[in-house]
């Protein structure tokens, strides 16, 4: 509750203002009434109310008087002038001073209502402002800061208790909707905030969110049962986001903000292991026995035997894949061990003899950062599988049947750039495997295999343009893009203008 104190030298007036609104519905509590400006003053510094409805004329301290000394003692105090309608100009000088507003007596109750409303406005941005600041400080501060917590109250901060963190991060599951992510930024964020805020309230649920990082936002949550997988209903239904939470333990003081924070970090980072699950629960993760950052020597020795299979047999027959995902979704450890694991087996492999009859400037060297890149254990194990079979196959000499299989997947992509190609389907054709076809034909045309296909797309595209009166979303459909939008998007991006730009323009030969 906002409270108020109210203060005028007539009994009566005083009592008509305790009973003119009804302040609880307003969010209001009274805190105080004064008859002169000494009690007003003394009301202030005991109860710290946020309001103050004041007449302009007060024995012992004038109106004047008191908005001047509490502009210094209580600068974010909102300060109402009643005045008779001969003071008026009294009333305009304690605007000038910081006074939130004025009323010209007999008081109209609508133009009261209205004028606290608008503080009421006021005061709960200021207070967002600065809870969402203090937040921040905690969030930097590892044991919390006792000054900060303490003057919470007093800016009618919030403090909770037996809280959560949840870590509400944007997870795009396409490359399309990575683009509509970027572009939409600021629109989106600013609903994720609305949407979430208008549960939290609706439902009566004590909690505060806000956007901490570009995609990321942080909620801090008293009822947190079912919390997480609500939100993710919510934004997807909504805004047809998908985003991963990542939840803390419970803590029992905002102390613990900065601690808090980190668990849900911490469990965001294994969605590396568990990539189909959208919430991770620090307290899950940590009974499953993955919080032991130190692999076992057991585990150890079967990832050493592992790379000995995969030496006899570089080209893949072995089924080096399955059984390493099972070792690793097996142990549940922490992913910097995982990553740790695997870059010393990619190491391993480069080391051994039979990569020293290939050419070196061949083969891409290995880093730690490199593979922290891979978010997830399948990308991972991807790149793991490719760099093995792009060494296999280097050191066969299998170069100049690369060459004949780039060949075949141009035809390919060719025959079929109006429907819905996928990796696997290219690679079904030409029987290959994905993981060594992509590295195949990025080395061989300069180009990953999606760029390859939009060329392909928008050439089919710009004959479309010239040669038809088509609109944009028949081409787009026409040549396999289902979004219109991003369409254009690439059009421009690949020819520098838009599409009837391009079909509008005197230079472009039209053929017969």
């Amino acid at each position: 509750m906002i409270k108020m104190v109210i203060a005028d030298d007539e009994i009566l007036t005083l009592d008509m203002l305790e009973h003119i609104i009804d302040w609880t519905k307003l969010g209001i509590r009274i805190v105080g009434k004064a008859t002169n400006g000494k009690e007003a003053m003394e009301l202030i510094h005991s109860e710290n109310p946020e309001i103050l409805l004041t007449d302009i004329q007060m024995p012992h301290i004038g109106g004047i008087e008191l908005i001047k000394m509490l502009a210094q003692s209580h600068p974010n105090l909102k300060i109402l002038i009643l005045s008779a309608y001969g003071e008026f100009k009294y009333a305009q000088e304690a605007v000038r001073y910081g006074a939130a507003g004025y009323l010209v007596k007999p008081i109209d109750e609508v133009e009261l209502e209205e004028l606290i409303e608008l503080c009421i406005g006021s005061i709960h941005e200021r207070i967002a402002n600065e809870q969402e600041a203090t937040y921040r400080k905690l969030l930097n501060t590892r044991n919390g800061i006792p000054s900060i917590i303490k003057r919470m109250e007093i800016k009618g901060i919030r403090e909770y208790h037996n809280y959560r963190v949840f870590i509400i991060q944007a997870d795009p599951i396409s490359d399309n909707d990575q683009l509509l992510l970027e572009d939409q930024l600021p629109f989106i964020s600013e609903r994720v905030i609305h949407i979430i805020r208008k549960y939290i309230s609706d439902q009566s649920i004590p909690g505060y969110l806000f956007e901490f990082q570009e995609k990321e936002w942080i909620c801090i949550v008293e009822q947190s049962d079912g919390f997480a997988k609500q939100m993710i209903q919510l934004l997807l239904a909504e805004l047809q986001i998908n985003v991963v939470v990542g939840v803390s333990t419970l803590k029992e003081s905002l102390k613990k903000l900065y601690e808090a924070y980190n668990e849900a970090t911490d469990c965001l980072s294994y969605r590396f292991l568990f990539s189909s699950e959208s919430v991770l629960e620090y307290e899950e993760l940590m009974l499953s026995g993955s919080g032991n950052s130190h692999f076992q020597e057991e585990v150890f020795v079967q990832v050493q035997s592992l790379t000995e299979e995969i030496l006899a047999d570089p080209l893949g027959n072995t089924d080096w894949k399955n059984k390493l995902t099972r070792i690793l979704h097996e142990t549940n450890h922490h992913p910097d061990g995982i990553y740790s694991l695997l870059f010393g087996m990619l190491v391993r492999l480069r080391m051994k003899k039979w990569e020293k009859k290939i050419d070196h400037a061949d083969i891409h060297p290995v880093s730690f950062e490199a593979l922290k890149s891979y978010k997830s254990l399948e990308a991972l194990l991807e790149y793991l599988e490719q760099s093995i079979q792009q060494l296999g196959h280097e050191y066969e000499h299998f170069s100049n049947h690369g060459n004949e299989l780039v060949s075949k997947a141009k035809d390919y992509i060719q025959a079929h750039y109006n429907k819905q190609i996928t990796l696997e389907s290219i690679c079904a054709h030409i029987s290959i495997s994905k993981n060594y076809f992509s590295s195949l034909f990025k080395k061989e045309t300069g180009m990953n295999v999606w760029d390859y296909l939009t060329i392909v797309r928008i050439e089919y595209a710009k004959k479309l343009l010239v040669k038809t009166t088509l609109k944009n979303y028949e081409i787009a459909e026409q040549i396999g893009y289902e979004n219109p939008s991003y369409f254009t998007k690439m059009f421009k991006k690949l020819t520098g203008s838009l599409p009837h730009e391009y079909r509008n323009d005197p230079k472009i030969e039209r053929g017969s």
